[in-house]
């Protein structure tokens, strides 16, 4: 049986699995990617990559190549309300298109808290441009087609089995770390014993319990709906409760309803072209012309997140590590951002310049961010699950009218779901290891608003730079040290511990004076993934020891074990 040697095995090429094979790659460190399909995804699902995920993508060089897929830049992005699509608009909110968001972009509005605005498009329309991209890394070898039999590790390494699906071939694969991207029902969480702990699974209502996703071609539907048209369309009736997602502009849409076969047990394959047709007639309003393309059963609600991230040489990210319901988009951006944690510390230690112990880290960091971010996300479920429609909802009378405007109003104060800067941006490693507190407590926090600080812990703000540029677009692709202010500034004494300690690191100097008010400190060191480690106004007495902290090299033991064994 052929052997493949590479420093990492990454299994599952969704999102996830491709961001974390390009991050990988873009720091130098060759790697394997196996995903059990041909092909990326034909079933549309996560249809926002939010801001800091467009930030990652930024970095990586492809934001603008996402931005050219899915819902056109001029297409409303408004969510609405209705009793049917054809029938009572009960509230909107209102929301900028993509080109309204890029105009301010161009424009260096110094409102905005990202150079990357939200971006609306299925996860089915971006994959294809991840994937393009890593076929492109010459560090990237991807095995499309291919899937995850067994593995086991060993003190150095991990020993994996992978079966071509069409010719069963076999080869055998030899990583120094395996991650597992490869969803809820994967190989790789289940076979290190795993489980998710917190709420899911159970039956409440519409967005908690068993739901359908129908992918749909229903052009006429725009000629039914209230103008301005609307990106997202939730109907409340008593027929069928449903949410609309535009897809394309054109016609292409996902639907999301509780599943018909709730009250009578059915599954998937029971469930008839005609039960959905009803259903999705009933809450259109009419019948008009629909095609179903694809269906997928689901279960929303949940808020599910593994025990733990690692053991030992094996790493979960994704849908393997956490479990979300839709509402709020924060599923795949989680995941994304796993990738990114976890990217850069397999790369300093594949590179040499960090320990192991390293590594131990990406669980504590990333869990809790997992746990808060799952329950915000079930929060949003539970709102909407929880909606009453009265009796008289639909009826043209006074009583109806006044039903209407009632929960209309109601319904308008729900802009936490899209409203989520604080989920977006927010993320917070404040009891890391990792991060030297500078005394400064952090605001606190917030599932909506997030507020631009440069205290140690959290995301380095972005600012427009006197440039024009973004100040995230300056920082390098390791360690960055942004020296502000036009005082002479000593730095020498960084350089030349990062040179003694191999760790890769570059000196940025900003003259803006906004820039320094924001950041507050005249010197900041920012880490591979944009968050800060440290900063202050004077050069430390011991800076070797600030580097080896930042880089783990303190989390070592005196016997140079791993510290934990996870």
């Amino acid at each position: 049986m052929d052997t493949i040697t590479t420093p990492v095995l990454v299994v599952g090429g969704g999102p996830v699995g491709l961001v974390l094979s390009i991050e990988l790659a873009s720091g130098g460190i060759p790697n394997t990617l196996v995903n059990r399909e041909n092909g990326t995804a034909t079933h549309p699902q996560g249809n926002t990559h939010n801001s800091r995920t467009m930030e990652h993508y930024r970095r990586l060089g492809i934001a603008r190549q996402v931005r050219g897929v899915g819902l056109p830049a001029n297409h409303v992005t408004d969510v609405i309300s209705c009793t049917r699509l054809s029938a009572f608009e009960l509230s909107r909110i209102p929301m900028p298109s993509s080109a309204k968001k890029i105009s301010q972009v161009s424009e260096r509005d110094p409102d905005l808290l990202t150079p990357e605005p939200i971006h609306r498009s299925s996860q089915f329309y971006v994959e294809p441009v991840l994937k393009e991209h890593a076929e492109a890394q010459p560090d990237v070898d991807l095995k499309f087609g291919w899937k995850l039999i067994e593995f086991s590790q060993n003190p150095t390494h991990v020993k994996s089995i992978i079966q071509h699906v069409t010719s069963g071939e076999a080869r055998t694969v030899k990583s120094r770390w395996l991650v597992g991207c490869d969803g809820a029902q994967g190989i790789v969480r289940r076979k290190l014993g795993i489980s998710y702990r917190g709420e899911g699974g159970d039956e409440v209502a519409f967005m908690i319990g068993r739901m359908i996703s129908v992918y749909i071609d229903a052009p006429e539907l725009y000629g039914l709906m209230a103008r301005p048209h609307a990106w997202q369309a939730w109907t409340l009736n008593p027929d069928a409760r449903a949410c609309f997602v535009s897809l394309d502009g054109k016609g292409k849409f996902v639907v999301l309803a509780k599943h018909p076969g709730v009250r009578d047990g059915a599954d998937e394959a029971q469930v008839s072209s005609e039960m959905l047709m009803k259903l999705i007639h009933s809450a259109i309003g009419v019948e008009t012309e629909v095609t179903i393309i694809s269906v997928q059963d689901w279960t929303a609600g949940n808020a599910l997140v593994a025990e733990r991230y690692q053991k030992k040489r094996v790493f979960l990210a994704g849908d393997a590590a956490h479990l979300f319901t839709p509402t709020g988009g924060f599923g795949m951006n989680t995941g994304i951002d796993d990738a990114v944690n976890l990217g850069w510390k397999l790369g300093a230690v594949c590179n040499g310049w960090a320990p192991e112990q390293l590594l131990d880290t990406y669980d504590s960091e990333r869990r809790p961010i997992g746990l808060r971010n799952t329950q915000a996300s079930r929060k949003l479920a539970s709102d909407v699950a929880t909606i009453e429609i009265p009796r008289a909802l639909e009826d043209p009378t006074p009583e109806g009218r006044k039903a209407r405007a009632i929960l209309g109003e109601h319904l308008a104060g729900f802009t936490e779901e899209f409203a989520s800067l604080g989920i977006q941006l927010g993320a917070r490693y404040d009891a890391s290891p990792l991060i030297i507190s500078d005394g400064t407590a952090a605001a606190p926090d917030s599932s909506v608003d997030y507020l631009p600080t440069a205290v140690p812990g959290g995301r380095a703000p972005h600012i427009w730079l006197e440039d024009g540029t973004s100040i995230l677009d300056n920082f390098g692709q390791w360690f960055t040290l942004l020296k502000f202010g036009l005082d002479k500034i000593d730095s020498k004494p960084f350089e030349h511990a990062a040179e003694l300690l191999n760790i890769p690191f570059m000196v940025v100097s900003i003259s803006d004076p906004n820039a320094y008010a924001l950041y507050e400190c005249r010197l900041v060191l920012v880490r591979p993934d944009g968050h800060v480690s440290w900063r202050g106004n004077l050069v430390p007495n011991d800076v070797p020891t600030l580097l080896r902290t930042v880089s783990g090299h303190t989390l070592v033991n005196t016997k140079g074990e791993m510290r934990s064994e996870h």
